[in-house]
C-alpha cells in the first residue's frame, strides 16, 4: 500500500514546543523550569507517537542592562567597569567578555545548551537576531508599521484601554542602543523616533531600520513564522494584559491567526544556599522530576525539601537517592578507580556518573566525600613497626583472596579471620583507615575486600618498603609524599 504524500508530510511534519530565554547571563537552577517544562512536553507528544520538536528561542537583540551585565560577569568589577558603556545595546552586539566567542550572547548561548545538553534536553536553538537579518520576520514588521495605530488600538479597546507604547523597539543608529528609542509616528515607508540615552529625534525610511518587534508582538510573530504548537509560560505571562493574552489577540487580528496551546508552569523560588548546587549533586532524571513532579505549582526548593525529595525518588528499584548515598555510596565510589578500559560499557558510565552526583550531595548535606585516598608520609613513619608489618600481612593476604575468592562476603570474613588470630591486629584497624584515607564509611574488612586490587598493590608495595621486606629503589618516605602530592 503506498501512503498519500498528504498524510506523509502530515505524520513527518514537527509538533513545535517553544521555549524562549535571553542569553544575557546564565543564571543558576531557577531558569530552568522551562526548559524542564518544555523538554517533558516533547517527551509526552513522542510517547504518543508525535513528531515533537524543542524550540529555544535565543532573544539576542534584547538590550543588557547592568544587572544582567553584573550577574553575568561574576560582579567582576574591572569586567563591569569596561562593559557597562555598552548596557542598553543588543546583546548580539555586544564582544565576548570572556573573549572566547563570538559576541556576549554567542557566549552565554553556547553555556545554556552545554547545561542544557548535561541534563539530556537537546533543543533546536533560534537565534532571534539572525532571523531577523535574514529577513524572516520582515513581513511582520512590515505589517506592525504600516498598521501601528490600527494594533495599538486594538490593544486598547480588547485589554481595558491598556496601551502598549512601542510595538516596535528601533535600534539608534548615533548609539547603537536599542533600549531608550519611542516611536512617535509610524508608516510603512519611514518611522520617527527619539532616543532617550543620546538623544537624536529623526525620521528613518522602513528599508534602513533595524529593531525588533516588542516581546509580545515577537512572541506571535513567531507562532505563526515557526507553527508553533505549545508554548510553555509562567503564571506572570499568562495574566490578563500578560504575553499570552496580548500576542493571541495580535496573531488572530493581525498575523495570520495562529495561537499555540500554552503549558502553564509554575514559580520557581529557591534558597540561596542551593543556588548554583543543584545541578551538581542531582542526577539529570531526577532534578527534572523535582522541576515537573507538580508542573502548575509554585515551587519552594528548601535544603529540607530537596533532602525529602531524594528521599522518596529512587534510583533503582526499593532503593531511594538519599539511601544510595549513605548506603551504596562508600563502596561504588571506591571499587570503580581503576576499572575503567575502552571497552566500558554505556551502564558503567551510568553509575560513575551517578557516583560523582551522589558524592556531591554527600559533601553538601553530610560534608563527607568518598574515593581513593593515597597514604601520606607522616602516617607512615609515625606507626611502629610492628604495627605496619601487621597492616603490610592484611593488604597482602586481601590480594591472595582476591585471587582466590570470587565472593566479596567470603573475603569479608576471612579477612576478618585473619586479622582476628594476630594478638596486636586491633592496633592495625586505625592505622589502615589513616593508610586508605578513609576516617569513616566502610569497615576495614570491607576496604580490604572491595578496593581495587591495583590501588591495593600499590599499597602493598608502600607498606612493604616501610616494613623493610623490601628496599624502595632510593628516595626518602618525604620524597614519596611529594611525588604523590604532584600526582
Amino acid at each position: 500500500m503506498t501512503v498519500p504524500r498528504t498524510m506523509l508530510q502530515r505524520s513527518l511534519t514537527p509538533k513545535v514546543v517553544a521555549t524562549g530565554f535571553t542569553t544575557a547571563f546564565l543564571g543558576d537552577e531557577r531558569t530552568l523550569r522551562e526548559f524542564v517544562v518544555g523538554d517533558f512536553v516533547v517527551r509526552e507528544m513522542q510517547s504518543r507517537g508525535d513528531n515533537g520538536a524543542l524550540y529555544l528561542f535565543n532573544d539576542s537583540l534584547d538590550p543588557l542592562n547592568v544587572r544582567q551585565l553584573r550577574v553575568g560577569v561574576n560582579k567582576d568589577p574591572e569586567l563591569v567597569r569596561r562593559f557597562e558603556p555598552f548596557c542598553g545595546r543588543p546583546i548580539c552586539d555586544i564582544p565576548d567578555p570572556f573573549g572566547c566567542h563570538a559576541s556576549y550572547s554567542d557566549h552565554f548561548e553556547h553555556a545554556l545548551v552545554d547545561r542544557l545538553d548535561r541534563l539530556g534536553i537537546h533543543p533546536i536553538v533560534i537565534d532571534v537576531h539572525r532571523a531577523y537579518r535574514l529577513g524572516h520576520y520582515a513581513p511582520y514588521v512590515a505589517t506592525t508599521l504600516a498598521r501601528y495605530r490600527e494594533i495599538q488600538d486594538s490593544i486598547a479597546h480588547a485589554c481595558d484601554h491598556y496601551t502598549l507604547k512601542n510595538l516596535y523597539r528601533v535600534q539608534c543608529p548615533q548609539c547603537s542602543c536599542i533600549d531608550a528609542t519611542e516611536i512617535s509616528a509610524a508608516s510603512a515607508d519611514a518611522v520617527a523616533f527619539t532616543c532617550g540615552r543620546c538623544g537624536l529625534d529623526t525620521r528613518q525610511s522602513t528599508d534602513t531600520l533595524r529593531g525588533k518587534l516588542s516581546w509580545k508582538l515577537d512572541c506571535a510573530a513567531r507562532w505563526n513564522l515557526y507553527g508553533v504548537e505549545a508554548e510553555t509560560f509562567s503564571k506572570a505571562h499568562l495574566a490578563d494584559k500578560g504575553t499570552f493574552s496580548v500576542a493571541a489577540l495580535v496573531s488572530k487580528q493581525f498575523f495570520g491567526n495562529h495561537v499555540p496551546v500554552t503549558v502553564k508552569y509554575g514559580d520557581l523560588r529557591m534558597s540561596q544556599r542551593l543556588s548554583g548546587h543543584l545541578l551538581e549533586m542531582l542526577p539529570p532524571a531526577m532534578l527534572k522530576q523535582l522541576l515537573t513532579d507538580r508542573l502548575t505549582s509554585d515551587v519552594e526548593l528548601t535544603t529540607e525539601s530537596v533532602e525529602h525529595f531524594a528521599s522518596g525518588y529512587e534510583v533503582r528499584p526499593g532503593l531511594s537517592y538519599a539511601a544510595y548515598v549513605r548506603r551504596e555510596l562508600p563502596r561504588d565510589a571506591l571499587r570503580r578507580v581503576f576499572s575503567r578500559d575502552a571497552s566500558t560499557s554505556w551502564a558503567a558510565d551510568s553509575v560513575d556518573a551517578l557516583v560523582a552526583h551522589a558524592n556531591r550531595y554527600s559533601e553538601f548535606y553530610y560534608q563527607r566525600r568518598y574515593e581513593l585516598r593515597w597514604p601520606d608520609a607522616a602516617t607512615l613513619e609515625a606507626e611502629t613497626p610492628a604495627t605496619v608489618e601487621v597492616a603490610r600481612g592484611a593488604v597482602e593476604r586481601a590480594l591472595q583472596l582476591r585471587d582466590s575468592v570470587a565472593s566479596e562476603a567470603e573475603r569479608k570474613t576471612m579477612l576478618k579471620q585473619h586479622l582476628e588470630a594476630i594478638p596486636s591486629a586491633p592496633r592495625v584497624y586505625p592505622f589502615l583507615r589513616k593508610v586508605f584515607g578513609q576516617d569513616h564509611g566502610a569497615s576495614i574488612t570491607t576496604l580490604l575486600a572491595l578496593l581495587p586490587r591495583e590501588y591495593l598493590a600499590a599499597v602493598l608495595l608502600i607498606l612493604s618498603c616501610l616494613a623493610g621486606t623490601i628496599q624502595a629503589q632510593g628516595g626518602s618516605f618525604d620524597e614519596y609524599d611529594e611525588d604523590r602530592r604532584a600526582a
